[in-house]
């Protein structure tokens, strides 16, 4: 085998490492959410760590000992969901939530995480005059 040979061998298996590395880091870097309602199908799901996307039912949210709880929901299904820590700024009822955590006793969705999100279309806070 010539010189040059065992060089572009090499040199492939480099970017095929590259590659894969690559590929792994754009992979795990992916989020995926399930709505409640797709959960609710999923009963393989339950007990695992998902994240759940929806919103927050308007008076469902109640606040104490450092915990606060609410109903998040698809208009399909819904989950009561507990959380202890702070809430992100942008947390209200009837705004939607995307909720890391895991099914537990009772039906009831432990989160870890709380992330608010905002609408996809603009609304004009005041109308015009």
């Amino acid at each position: 085998m010539t010189a040059r040979r065992k060089l572009l061998i090499a040199g492939a298996l480099v970017v095929a490492a590259l590659a894969a590395a690559a590929y792994q880091g754009v992979r795990s870097a992916v989020v995926y959410y399930l709505t409640p309602a797709e959960f609710a199908r999923r009963p393989d799901l339950h007990g695992a760590r998902v994240r759940l996307a929806g919103a927050v039912q308007p008076g469902s949210v109640a606040k104490g000992d450092g915990r606060v709880q609410f109903t998040l929901a698809d208009g399909t299904a819904a989950y009561r969901v507990e959380f202890a820590g702070p809430l992100p700024d942008l947390f209200a009822e009837g705004r939607g939530v995307l909720v890391e955590g895991r099914l537990v006793g009772g039906g009831v969705f432990q989160a870890t995480q709380v992330i608010s999100t905002h609408p996809t279309e603009y609304r004009e806070r005041y109308p015009e005059r």
